[in-house]
């Protein structure tokens, strides 16, 4: 995950987006989120996490698609728009303070491919972390309501 963030390239201003293709746009939400310093392992505890609520969960959508969208989608909060403040100069007076926010859109495409680098490097994990993940969960807060009268 730190060589996916690391290799991300730079990072542009979320008004900048527009008409670039979807792999493009993914590459710099990674870039955002390196230059937001956001740390790896974190991203890596986000994936999890969703594959665990995902599992953990009987009437949630089973689909690979599913899950990397919903981990994207969190990826993607963390470093996702751009906040510039700048003095405009009043003629009558103090300088006015302005701020602009810009939020890129979260298009479906970006999504995936967001969460299918993400998956790329923690879908190894995943696979024994969710079971014991699961278990201390059960332990500590008792079984999933969708596991009432049902058996997996």
């Amino acid at each position: 995950m730190d060589y996916l963030l690391a290799g991300s390239g730079r990072a542009e201003a979320a008004m900048n987006l527009r008409g670039l293709s979807a792999a493009t746009r993914a590459r710099i939400a990674f870039a955002r989120l390196s230059e937001a310093e956001v740390p790896a392992n974190r991203l890596v505890a986000i994936y999890v996490a969703v594959a665990a609520l995902i599992e953990d969960d009987f009437g949630s959508h089973r689909t690979r698609e599913f899950q990397i969208v919903q981990a994207a989608k969190v990826a993607h909060r963390l470093a996702s728009g751009t906040h510039r403040r700048w003095l405009m100069w009043n003629p009558r007076g103090a300088d006015v303070p302005v701020e602009i926010h810009a939020y890129p859109r979260s298009a479906g495409l970006v999504r995936r491919n967001i969460g299918e680098a993400m998956g790329k490097v923690v879908d190894p994990l995943v696979a024994e972390a969710v079971p014991e993940i699961i278990q201390l969960k059960v332990a500590k807060s008792g079984p999933h309501p969708s596991h009432r009268g049902r058996q997996k």
